[in-house]
């Protein structure tokens, strides 16, 4: 067959918008390609006039050929999991491509849709030799005489990120006479010995791309759109000159319409979710903030966050709630205050039976209103969006702090099956991978688990800023609406104080009690954190969910399903469980000893410490990622940042002796150097990056994520870890609640694609699910930002007080050895068992 021939084709001058129909198989990466073609948009068009998202099985193929092809102008077919020739992977992809000379419609298939061009046309897909995942690998073109090409203006050999299990064969009978190679893989990729656990290099030729020999059909195997890949924009940019150039050529006839039709647009997955999250940015309700600031110079001891706590704090047995940073980079701000107070109220939510309780925790009123039902066009995230926007502070607030009275809480693990709800995100309603055990017990939501999530209203807080010199207490209260505000429910408007002169008195009685404490204070014995040079073994009777040779059978099953392209990456975990006979934690003093152990061992970023008494359970974590944070700019942009942390080594303890340091310093400076350069580590890490980066493009304003540091080395007490930011500007329609939703659960405790995945982990991890663990916790301030952490290296506490569970886990990959990966559990677990190790020793001794 004749190669199809294009005269040179010049863009200028054509600055009518592409409409471009993006489907999407359910990947974790999609919206990355959403960014690539919004920044070719002109200047000034807006995404939702000019781009449809639409996942594979969200409409029939005579949906998609007759409402929505003949207002499209390009498809791009999105990477996935599993395997083109099956239907549920595939959708109606296979139709796009199959009718494509039907429509006459431009067709980039990327990853899972390259793979569906050669299988349309009669060609195989088979397991690679070498699984690739989140490796960069150089790619050589073929010549190619077609014009425009998909390759104008890139050079013969370049770098791209491969993350494939599977590729279009070559072998003689296999491949399309009607399709045409236009690059393969060069050199060799990295790949696990299972005889030797060693990684070796293997030489790769698979097909990288190719073109239908007379069609507008072209596949990409490796991903444009990862952060690591070069030319990626150029390449999306050539398809787009190609798809223009097209129906220049071809197709005089077709409607030259400046944007989508209002009844098509909204179709689209973006315009659909926009549509459930109604938030609304002025805020009403109208709390005020009052407020005092205590300088705390003449404070003589070493740790004044867990001074104060103890001082101001540690009577109230009902309700502490304790956000501890350790150290400054994290935001350098401790929150104190308690869940008990007149104008606070909890609210909790569980998942199965969808229903909201609010509680009142404070002694004159301790009641429970009736539990509400969540409507099924609701989920809980969208219900709590609408109560933080009614319980914001109108006027002046504080630059300094982050948190300034408002919600603290944590969403659990299970809150996913929650977010499944928002459209497209995997709907149809999931259902539950395993009911919680005993029904009644968790329909009284007075059973022995935590709430799936709770969030509690803070209104009169102290909120230490670590980073000013010397450090300041801010004393914070919010008074009340004034009377006649309505809002739904009707509990809302009684948060806060009552009236101004009631949170004055408040105020000017703490700071002045402050004040006194800080000259008369002398060092508390809970003083600095201790060096442990040799660490203490695991309490003998913690037993994990997962034995050590089950959690290796759990890697080989997952390894299995990589090597199939269900998914690139599958994070892990499993619980241990200490039997609390001796030691139950019976009160909050019993809980902040727990703490006050763990942070001793293990001061992280994000401590927090929550109790709650009348469930008689409690949260005590030492996460050092944060997941996710907003924040306001001045000239009110909202802004959102992640920062994922894949890849840890870990650390010796730095030697007592001043003689020994200058080699424990080489030894360290080498460990985080292997760790920057681990090409395993650096692919799990890149692997959620992108994935991050695709759930930022939900809600960033025109798609605009930028990643500021890549894989940088941050060092903490006892770990070196690999970081990455993240970081995109909030489109006005998204909420602090609706971010959070959006990038819900943390990548980086499922792996990707995020949804196929976590179908996996379901059958692989045991027990009765993660619980809180895996969620994150954090804040809702009601100036309107957030910041919320992972909830790793905690130990929560249930069943009354009697158990206490830790979880760990890591991420795998094809290069995962299983061993290894098990060592990094232990790893991860060395950094909160001591401090429950000696918990127990003194608690223990003190009880008897």
């Amino acid at each position: 067959m004749p190669a199809a021939t294009y005269p040179k084709f010049a863009k200028s001058g054509d600055t009518q918008p592409l409409r471009t129909l993006l489907v999407d198989n359910y990947d974790s990466y999609t919206l990355n390609l959403l960014q690539l073609l919004v920044r070719q948009l002109p200047e000034g068009a807006s995404v939702l006039d000019s781009i449809v998202v639409i996942r594979n099985d969200q409409y029939s193929w005579a949906t998609v050929r007759d409402t929505l092809l003949p207002h499209i102008d390009s498809v791009v077919i999105s990477p996935g999991p599993g395997n083109p020739q099956r239907q549920e992977d595939f959708g109606v992809c296979g139709d796009l491509i199959r009718h494509a000379h039907l429509t006459g419609i431009p067709v980039l298939g990327v990853c899972l849709g390259h793979q569906g061009i050669a299988v349309a046309f009669g060609g195989q897909v088979r397991q690679c030799a070498v699984p690739v995942h989140g490796q960069l690998s150089p790619v050589e073109l073929v010549p190619d005489d077609g014009e425009p090409g998909l390759f104008d203006r890139v050079p013969d050999m370049f770098k791209v990120v491969r993350y494939h299990s599977l590729a279009v064969s070559e072998e003689p009978g296999e491949f399309p006479a009607e399709l045409k190679v236009l690059a393969r893989a060069t050199s060799t990729v990295r790949t696990l010995d299972p005889e030797t656990n060693e990684i070796r290099e293997v030489e790769s030729r698979e097909v990288m791309a190719l073109r239908h020999r007379t069609r507008p059909l072209f596949g990409v195997q490796f991903h444009p759109e990862s952060i690591c890949s070069e030319h990626g924009a150029q390449i999306m940019e050539n398809f787009g000159a190609i798809a223009r150039y097209h129906h220049s050529s071809s197709k005089p006839s077709r409607a030259k319409a400046a944007a989508l039709p209002s009844d098509v647009a909204a179709l689209s997955l973006l315009a659909q979710d926009n549509r459930m999250w109604r938030h609304d940015d002025k805020p009403h309700g109208g709390l005020r903030l009052v407020y005092d600031k205590v300088d705390l110079s003449e404070y003589r001891g070493t740790d004044i966050s867990g001074d104060l706590f103890a001082r101001f704090y540690g009577g109230d047995d009902c309700a502490p709630i304790w956000l501890d940073s350790a150290n400054s980079n994290s935001g350098g701000m401790s929150v104190m205050a308690s869940a008990q107070t007149p104008g606070s109220i909890t609210v909790r939510y569980s998942v199965h039976t969808r229903r909201v309780t609010a509680v009142r925790l404070s002694e004159e009123a301790n009641s429970s209103n009736e539990p509400s039902q969540l409507d099924d066009a609701a989920t809980f995230w969208t219900w709590m969006q609408g109560i933080v926007d009614q319980t914001r502070i109108v006027g002046p607030s504080i630059n300094e702090v982050g948190f300034q009275g408002g919600w603290i809480g944590y969403f659990g693990y299970e809150m996913r099956h929650d977010t499944n709800r928002v459209p497209g995100r995997g709907a149809p309603k999931p259902t539950m991978a395993k009911d919680p055990p005993d029904q009644n017990q968790r329909d009284n939501d007075n059973g022995d688990r935590l709430p799936d999530a709770q969030l509690t209203f803070v209104d009169r807080c102290i909120v230490v800023d670590h980073k000013h010199e010397p450090p300041l207490a801010y004393v914070v209260a919010l008074v009340a609406a004034a009377k006649g505000a309505r809002s739904t429910p009707s509990w809302v408007g009684a948060l806060g104080f009552r009236c101004q002169d009631e949170a004055a008195d408040w105020i000017g009685h703490q700071a002045e009690e402050i004040r006194s404490w800080v000259k008369l204070h002398c060092p508390s014995t809970m003083a600095a954190p201790v060096v442990v040079s040799k660490l203490p073994a695991l309490p003998a009777a913690m037993e994990p969910d997962l034995s050590r040779a089950e959690y290796m059978d759990a890697i080989a099953r997952a390894k299995q399903w990589i090597a199939q392209g269900e998914s690139y990456e599958i994070c892990l975990t499993t619980q241990f469980r200490l039997p609390l006979q001796e030691a139950v934690i019976r009160s909050a003093q019993d809980m902040r000893s727990l703490y006050t152990f763990m942070r001793r061992h293990n001061p992280a970023p994000y401590g927090a410490l929550l109790w709650m008494g009348d469930l008689g359970a409690g949260v005590a974590s030492c996460s050092p990622e944060r997941f996710l944070r907003t924040t306001k700019s001045n000239d009110e942009e909202r802004w959102v940042e992640m920062k994922p942390i894949k890849g840890t080594s870990r650390r010796k303890p730095r030697p007592i002796d001043t003689a020994d340091v200058e080699g424990w310093e080489r030894d360290d400076e080498g460990r985080a150097l292997r760790l920057q350069n681990d090409v395993k580590e650096r692919a799990e890490n890149l692997m959620i990056v992108d994935l991050i980066r695709h759930d930022l493009n939900w809600i960033a304003h025109n798609a605009n994520v930028r990643v500021p540091s890549l894989m940088a080395i941050e060092s903490y007490a006892m770990v070196h870890q690999m970081v990455t930011t993240v970081q995109a500007q909030l489109r006005a329609s998204v909420g602090d609640v609706g971010a959070l939703a959006h990038c819900f659960p943390p990548g980086s405790m499922t792996g990707a694609p995020k949804l196929r995945t976590m179908r996996l982990l379901d059958e692989l991890e045991s027990g009765d699910g993660r619980g809180v663990y895996s969620g994150c916790l954090g804040y809702f301030s009601a100036h309107g930002q957030s910041d919320w952490s992972v909830v790793i290296r905690t130990a929560i506490v249930d069943q009354g007080g009697a158990r206490l569970s830790v979880g760990a886990g890591g991420a795998l990959t094809m290069l995962s050895d299983a061993a290894a990966e098990w060592d990094e559990v232990e790893t991860k677990l060395q950094s909160v068992l001591p401090g429950i190790s000696q918990f127990k020793r003194h608690h223990h001794h003190h009880h008897h």
